[in-house]
């Protein structure tokens, strides 16, 4: 409103002095005339103006909600990676080898007697259970070398008969080994171990001095409050 009183003043002030001017009347019409276009073009450059700086101030309130999203974002992953780093900081691993029956019956659980290494005490090699001492995701792997034309049917078993990964084994050429592998999501004080769903009923694992079986496993990442 300022701005449009402050263009009629202009104008009357411009009509008033082009009317003194001893000039013939057409030629100070078209003064006024002259001095209207240009107060229009004015105007026109003031609204151009206005709508720019509108939108620039629209782009900044995005930029600056785009930034408070980015600061939750890394905060809660901040929150995250600080929950769980001193779970992420226990080492838990194992390998085992020497299978303590080597015709196991159905249902029976394997037994890899002879540890390498079992950082953490989890895996139990008298019962060839192992029990995740802290809630996580693990890694197991195990290592079958099976007789020529036997049959080894077996299963990855955790807590309430849960099957995590099965598999069946039979070569009738040659004496074969074959690896299963399964990442798993363990509870603390969850166990799993190695089944024998079935099999041949004589002696199933080869071994010599090229081949073995052996059962390993590892811990990837500790997690919390799942689920």
């Amino acid at each position: 409103m300022a701005y449009q009183l402050t263009n009629l003043f202009l104008v009357v002030v411009g009509v008033c002095l082009t009317a003194s001017l001893p000039v013939e009347p057409q030629s100070w019409l078209s003064l006024v005339e002259q001095l209207l276009e240009k107060m229009v073009r004015m105007e026109l450059n003031v609204d151009t103006m206005h709508k720019e700086m509108t939108q620039a101030r629209d782009q900044v309130t995005s930029g600056l909600r785009d930034v408070d999203a980015m600061k939750q974002t890394v905060g809660a992953l901040q929150t995250y990676f600080t929950d769980n780093i001193n779970k992420s900081d226990t080492v838990v691993a194992f390998n085992a080898h020497t299978i303590v029956d080597k015709s196991p019956a159905t249902g029976q659980v394997l037994v890899f007697s002879n540890p390498l290494f079992n950082i953490g005490e989890a895996y139990d090699s008298g019962a060839g259970i192992f029990t995740a001492p802290v809630s996580g995701v693990y890694f197991f792997s195990a290592h079958f070398c099976v007789y020529v034309s036997r049959h080894w049917h077996y299963a990855f078993m955790k807590e309430n008969d849960v099957v995590v990964v099965k598999g069946h084994k039979y070569d009738g050429h040659a004496n074969v080994c074959e690896t299963a592998s399964a990442v798993v999501l363990l509870l603390q004080n969850e166990r799993l171990w190695i089944e024998c769903r079935s099999g041949s009923t004589e002696d199933l694992f080869y071994s010599d001095s090229y081949r073995r079986s052996s059962f390993s496993g590892t811990l990837l990442h500790g997690v919390n409050g799942y689920p």
